[in-house]
């Protein structure tokens, strides 16, 4: 589902659906204490950051908006390397790569403008303390046998999932998942324990001299911890 975000932080005030952003009212999906975000479903062609989202070159939100085949999003270069942007037609299916209408997809950075530790990424923000429960899947969206790329899923600072090459994973294939690419076996990507403020950060680097396109979904959704009430 759409929602609209403003640049901003969330007032701790309000988690439901029609939170206030920075005085302006955003959509969210909330049921309980449940609010649900999904990149896709979120994304913002227009505000950066958005909302709980941001879309990042390195560490910082890329300022610049950006056009690729009439595809919007963020980018500070003309030829799509290193950015961030959502399919909002079907031309890109008619050639031969794994991209749809509405995909999320990501171009490393080519090691050619920055070197080998450069990568953009898209980062959440928690609003309120509680648990997450994340769901997604990273896939070779542009198919291009001389590139690949790298990417990892980053949770309060420490690296919980990643793969060092997406070159051949479509979509379906069940190594695309963020759950099947785990560090630590002995640990789940639902029920995480969160803060308020703290990061769930997925990036993507290029393996090869060239940067690639990854394609990206990425679903959380947040148990906001009850409040204490005093006896």
């Amino acid at each position: 589902m759409m929602r609209t975000a403003t640049i901003g932080l969330i007032m701790a005030t309000s988690l439901c659906s029609g939170c206030m952003i920075m005085g302006k009212t955003a959509t969210v999906t909330s049921k309980g204490n449940q609010h649900v975000y999904d990149l896709a479903g979120d994304w913002s062609s227009t505000e950066n950051p958005n909302g709980v989202w941001s879309y990042n070159h390195n560490a910082s939100p890329i300022t610049k908006s950006f056009s690729w085949q009439a595809h919007t999003g963020w980018g500070y270069r003309r030829n799509a390397d290193g950015c961030i942007i959502k399919l909002n037609n079907s031309d890109a299916s008619k050639r031969e790569n794994d991209m749809r209408e509405g995909d999320v997809v990501m171009h490393a950075l080519s090691q050619m403008y920055e070197g080998a530790s450069s990568f953009v990424s898209v980062t959440w923000t928690s609003p309120a303390d509680g648990t997450i429960d994340i769901r997604g899947r990273a896939w070779d969206a542009y198919i291009d046998q001389d590139r690949d790329m790298s990417w990892s899923l980053v949770i309060r600072g420490k690296t919980v999932a990643q793969r060092s090459s997406i070159r051949g994973i479509s979509r379906d294939d069940k190594r695309a998942q963020f759950s099947a690419n785990q560090i630590d076996k002995g640990h789940s990507l639902t029920g995480v324990p969160i803060t308020r403020g703290a990061t769930v950060e997925f990036r993507v680097a290029a393996s090869t001299y060239y940067g690639h396109f990854v394609g990206v979904e990425e679903h959380i959704v947040l148990t906001e911890a009850k409040p204490d009430i005093a006896k």
